[in-house]
């Protein structure tokens, strides 16, 4: 090789190995494998005449010499001189720290975690002795792996980490040793990967472990022999549920070495229990399905908590309670609607409201009063007595939302009830009067308590409803409101499309704090008020002083338009007046409901005027309470140019925490609270138990050996294979065909064949 390296001027001493490279064309090689040989027998044929057979032989010789150098050279041979050097093979070792390693092997005993510890200080010296030989590579496995320095493990050493997933660590591990340079696997762990079955072993983890290509030597730490624990495993519930509508939750019980008993289980709400149910633990039995049913009877989220009794002697107690949250809302919204007179407008609103998927309709209407002329017994014309003792007292606070359009409440509905109506509201209540001649003053509400909690007083008129045609102007001052959004952009506009009203309600006369979205301008008089929300105690009230926004609807049809702002609009008015969290001045919230351990948690909030315009530079009071540790945290923030605050909040511990912001603005006290959790990643605790299947499956498969530690391990008898690996550091490579010299002898061979041939005699 050192001759060669010397003649095609190469430094003998950089290089140690040289190789032949061939690039065939399969297609013409194939060819010439077929052409070559006839050629060569009608060649030999032709030699008939040649009287010497030396001369033959000779000219046979130099044709078929032709014929190899044009093979040598369509096979594109090139000489590649490399420089190489050995490389190490590795041997790694998996050191398993997930918390399930903290677990105690026996209650007089250490944690599982330090058996490994024990097992990797007696054996020191081998593994020692074997990076002489080998890369020992050291990690930290759980759901992946952490490349550890050798000399660190010692210190950094513990059991922390949240869960173990072997599938996604030995995917990274075969992606370190894509070379096959990989001999063998040392694997530390008590095998609780929660994504297997106790008794099985997934595709996916097969898959990577034959990926390794190197065995796969599990050692144990820790047994399930005299394991004691109960625990609330894999609880299945529901991230919402309704109020009033039962809810079921459905959970697996764990019991290990607790023998025959009766145990209860609880499931609570605070201090006050919903539900409970006697499980009936048997010692042959390890998990105990358990379904749970309970019906919520409060709005917003809500924190339940699952517990079971703790023995004594048991491993683990934290996994003998559980925390959930359920976000329970109403199924739908239930609006009362009743009408006093079937008309256009009642008509179309009925629709809106039927189609509303998010609406529970409850709707009366009154077909005639005692004015009509009606030849028939007063008993007979209903199928029904009208429930007023039921709507509005057994059943008011059921609803979300009273609509009275066009309605005369006498004789239909006695006066007492209009108290409960008041306290209705006054409680968190919603209530909309919709105009035309039975409202208002026409409907004998003046002086009443529905006058009360309207945003308007009643004052005499001659002329209590005028029929006007007249398009209803937007105040400005109010042009942000939640009711007022028909659009996201050119709001203005889409107000301006709609067709004009005919129809509206005199002598209201807005209170001090009412709000007047919409208004009929008079050049020469005072506005009329047409839309005009306000509140009353807890609640929120709102009335349309007309009946005909059905031409909203039917008119904007007619003339080629759509509905859509119809039912936009009636959309808008239900929401604002239910509260919806969108139509809130103060709103506030989390960037998360639940954050891990550590993690940190960002409180966001948005604060409006009473017109809805951002209230900038506004102070807020944010406290911030962790359900089991009092007092809580106050923080003051400030509003920016948009109204908003944020509060980044990094919890200090795990559980249910609640963030409070209250504000003073405009002479209002507002206030909005949200809940979120922070959960500690305890999940190993629920299914504590070692997988020694698993362990004894991945050594099997690998071809490695399982052994379970005692705490004196002797890890000698492990070896390994090592072949030799070379590794090219640098090459350089020749063409030996794609040259003058390869085409000459091509040439120089047919050209003496040709001149012989003719010196013979031959064509």
């Amino acid at each position: 090789m050192n001759g060669l390296a010397k003649l095609l001027g190469l430094d003998p001493e950089e290089y140690n190995h040289w190789q032949l490279h061939w690039s065939p064309d399969v297609l013409v090689l194939t060819v010439l494998g077929i052409v070559i040989p006839l050629a060569l027998w009608f060649f030999w044929a032709s030699l008939n005449r040649v009287g010497s057979r030396s001369r033959k032989l000779f000219l046979f010789a130099l044709r078929l010499g032709a014929f190899t150098l044009l093979l040598l050279v369509l096979l594109k041979p090139e000489l590649e001189f490399r420089k190489s050097q050995s490389l190490k093979n590795s041997i790694a070792v998996l050191l398993d720290n997930s918390k399930s390693l903290s677990i105690k092997t026996k209650a007089d005993e250490s944690p599982r975690i330090d058996l490994i510890k024990k097992a990797l200080q007696a054996n020191a010296s081998y593994f020692e002795n074997l990076g002489k030989d080998f890369n020992v590579d050291y990690y930290f496995l759980s759901d992946d792996i952490e490349k550890v320095a050798a000399g660190a493990v010692k210190d950094r050493y513990r059991a922390h980490r949240p869960y173990t997933d072997l599938t996604p660590a030995f995917g990274s591990l075969v992606e370190r040793y894509p070379d096959q340079s990989l001999k063998g696997v040392f694997l530390f762990s008590d095998g609780a990967d929660l994504t297997q079955e106790p008794d099985g072993i997934s595709r996916n983890l097969v898959v990577k472990l034959k990926g390794l290509g190197s065995p796969v030597h599990t050692l144990q730490a820790g047994s399930n022999a005299g394991f004691k624990d109960l625990a609330v495993e894999a609880v299945t519930a529901s991230d919402f549920g309704f109020v009033q509508q039962p809810l079921k939750i459905s959970l697996t019980v764990f019991a290990s070495s607790m023998g025959n008993r009766n145990v209860p289980l609880v499931l609570k709400e605070g201090d006050h229990i919903l539900v409970s149910k006697i499980i009936e633990v048997r010692e042959d039995t390890k998990r105990f399905e358990v379904e749970l049913e309970f019906t919520p009877q409060n709005v917003g989220k809500r924190i339940y908590a699952l517990s079971l009794p703790k023995f004594a002697g048991e491993f683990i107690h934290t996994n003998n309670e559980k925390e959930f949250e359920i976000n329970v809302v109403r199924d739908r919204t239930r609006v009362l609607h009743l009408n006093g007179r079937p008309s256009w407008d009642s008509r179309y609103l009925r629709e809106v409201l039927a189609h509303n998927p998010k609406v529970d309709l409850l709707s009366f209407f009154i077909l005639r009063d005692m004015g009509d002329n009606v030849e028939a017994p007063v008993s007979e014309l209903s199928l029904i007595p009208f429930p007023s003792n039921l709507l509005f007292d057994d059943y008011l606070s059921s609803f979300d939302l009273v609509i009275f359009q066009n309605f005369k409440y006498d004789p239909f509905i006695d006066k007492k009830y209009l108290d409960n109506i008041q306290k209705y509201v006054k409680n968190g209540g919603a209530f909309l009067m919709i105009g035309g001649e039975l409202s208002f003053q026409g409907g004998g509400y003046s002086r009443t308590p529905i006058e009360e909690i309207l945003p308007v007083s009643f004052r005499d008129n001659p002329r209590s409803l005028m029929g006007k045609l007249f398009h209803p102007v937007l105040n400005k001052e109010f042009s942000l409101h939640p009711i007022l959004r028909l659009e996201k952009d050119l709001n203005q506009d889409a107000w301006q499309s709609l067709p004009q009203l005919q129809g509206i309600n005199m002598g209201l006369v807005p209170d001090k704090n009412a709000h007047v979205l919409l208004q009929y301008a008079r050049e020469k008089e005072s506005a009329i008020p047409v839309l005009v929300t306000g509140s009353f105690g807890s609640g929120r009230t709102a009335l349309l002083a007309t009946d005909s926004a059905w031409n909203w609807n039917f008119r904007n049809v007619g003339s080629g338009g759509s509905g859509r702002y119809f039912q936009r609009f009636w959309n808008n008015v239900i929401d604002w007046l239910i509260a919806e969290p969108e139509t809130r001045r103060l709103q506030l919230e989390s960037d998360k409901e639940r954050y891990r351990e550590g993690e940190q948690a960002l409180i966001k909030f948005k604060l409006l005027q009473k017109n809805y315009q951002p209230a900038i530079n506004a102070k807020a009071q944010l406290t911030l309470t962790q359900l089991k540790a009092k007092p809580g945290v106050e923080t003051e923030l400030k509003t920016d140019e948009q109204g908003e605050g944020i509060f980044p909040f990094l919890p200090d511990r795990e559980g249910f925490y609640t963030a409070r912001v209250q504000v003073d603005l405009e002479g209002e006290s507002l206030t909005e609270e949200i809940m979120f959790s922070v959960l500690k990643d305890t999940a190993e605790f629920e299914k504590p138990l070692v997988n020694e299947a698993l362990l004894k499956k991945i050594s099997e498969i690998t071809g490695g050996r399982y052994h379970p530690l005692t705490g004196s391990d002797d890890l000698s008898s492990y070896k390994f294979t090592n072949p030799d690996i070379q590794v090219k550091s640098h090459s350089r490579s020749f063409s030996l065909w794609d040259n003058w010299w390869a085409y000459s002898l091509v040439l120089g061979f047919l050209v003496m064949d040709w001149y012989l041939r003719r010196k013979s005699g031959l064509s």
